[in-house]
């Protein structure tokens, strides 16, 4: 069978179509003609103004990555609360919240230190958060300051992020010898050195004496 190339129009766009006709030479009304002409193939022409649609680029979603997991500290140290928001993004608010047994203590909003909480003048954002760094830095921490430390991230579409925690331990300050530091401790230590010397001078001094006869002999 002949096939002739036809087209037709659909959704504004010319897309071939093929159309099958009845063998001439076996068609009794064109008997004695010859032999039917070969197909001539039409092609197909996109409009000029036709351009292919570019794959749609996917929403990146952001997150947080806090760190460490756990940390511990002496009374008296200063800690670091790393706190980096992937892929990095401008124009963020900042809440840090510490989670304690008791209650949940807001420790910076807005990226300022919450007055009357225990944190003014000892805790404040130590990143740049024009690059994504919203990492906190503790001053001088007390035994108060034990509790979980959540990170909390706005993005300028009003989105919240929140981190999965650092969980901070408290030691007490350490003193001579590695003994708690008091008053107290501190008497005892001088006592007990005192009384250390006053023992190996009286079993030296008698000796001393003896061999200082011996040699005088």
């Amino acid at each position: 069978a002949a096939l002739i190339l036809v087209s037709h129009v659909a959704d504004g766009a010319t897309v071939p179509s093929w159309t099958a006709v009845a063998n001439a030479a076996d068609d009794p009304k064109t008997e004695g003609l010859g032999t039917p002409p070969r197909p001539v193939i039409l092609g197909a022409r996109l409009p000029d103004n036709s351009t292919e649609q570019p794959t749609p680029t996917e929403t990146v979603g952001h997150w947080l990555e806090q760190s460490p997991q756990k940390e511990k500290a002496v009374e008296g140290e200063n800690v670091v609360f790393s706190c980096l928001l992937k892929p990095p993004s401008r124009g963020l608010e900042v809440k840090w919240v510490n989670q304690q047994v008791e209650a949940d203590l807001q420790v910076l909003v807005e990226n300022q230190t919450v007055e009357g909480g225990g944190y003014s003048g000892r805790a404040f954002l130590s990143g740049d958060l024009q690059v994504g760094d919203a990492s906190m830095t503790l001053l001088n921490v007390t035994s108060n300051d034990y509790g979980i430390y959540f990170c909390n991230v706005t993005l300028p579409s009003g989105e919240t992020l929140k981190g999965p925690g650092t969980k901070l331990s408290i030691r007490k300050g350490l003193g001579l010898f590695g003994m708690e530091e008091s008053v107290g401790t501190i008497i005892g230590v001088v006592v007990a050195a005192v009384g250390v010397m006053v023992g190996l001078v009286t079993i030296i001094v008698p000796q001393f004496r003896e061999k200082l006869m011996c040699l005088k002999k």
